[in-house]
């Protein structure tokens, strides 16, 4: 590890991780799907379609497509121009979770109505942009949400460090426990804070009050803005 700590690319994935754990327990909670585990989706969507539950099936879909569609347009972005800005990426997912937190949550959790499934389509999309934002920062590959991928690399490194007696693994080593754990503890927040808030009959508790969670993320991405050259910084 640099003398300096953790360089700002490790800082940008753990926070990303931290809000892509809150995303996709919020998602689960309120909408029975996640915003960015599609392997999870899959496994529900086939379940659905065995139980013959054809609208949880047809709402999984959507959100699948949603993330398919925001991959194919983070893709046409990055294409059509010479200069691939990170930062640009970064903004329209930010976006996407402001408007998520805007619609209207008129239905009790897990279950789906006009507005939920607009916020359910806009979260498949700020999955696609959280991912694609950061595919790759710095000498490391990381991955916001993917924790199958890291703790695959984790275990790698850490082998490399025993096989090899490589001390320059230590840094990476120490990046991705950081991000599993910064994941875990944004599953953890996102879970308690759903379970802790009280449920309204009406007034604007009722339509907002589980839509306050998606603060968090949020605000998570202005400190990165600001605390780390993010929104100065380039892919060439």
């Amino acid at each position: 590890m640099s003398k300096r700590g953790l360089k700002s690319d490790a800082i940008i994935a753990i926070v990303f991780s931290f809000v892509g754990g809150l995303l996709d327990v919020y998602c689960l909670f309120n909408f029975n799907v996640y915003a960015t585990l599609h392997t999870g989706n899959l496994i529900k969507l086939m379940t659905h379609l065995v139980d013959g539950n054809l609208a949880a099936f047809l709402d999984t879909t959507f959100v699948i497509v949603a993330f398919a569609v925001g991959i194919f347009l983070t893709n046409m972005y990055e294409n059509s121009r010479k200069k691939r800005e990170e930062r640009e990426l970064f903004v329209i997912s930010f976006v996407l979770l402001l408007l998520a937190a805007l619609a209207p949550n008129d239905r009790a959790p897990g279950e789906l109505s006009a507005w939920k499934r607009i916020a359910a389509f806009l979260l498949g999309l700020e999955g696609a942009f959280l991912i694609r934002s950061f595919i790759r920062f710095g000498e490391y590959s990381y991955s916001a949400t993917t924790m199958t991928a890291n703790i695959n690399r984790l275990v790698t490194v850490i082998h490399k460090r025993v096989r090899e007696n490589d001390r320059s693994q230590n840094y990476a080593i120490l990046v991705y426990t950081m991000i599993f754990l910064s994941f875990l503890l944004g599953v953890a927040c996102g879970y308690g804070y759903l379970h802790a808030v009280p449920v309204k009959e009406s007034g604007w508790w009722h339509w907002y009050g589980y839509n306050l969670i998606l603060l968090a993320p949020m605000a998570c991405m202005i400190w990165l803005w600001f605390a780390t050259p993010l929104r100065k910084r380039h892919r060439e």
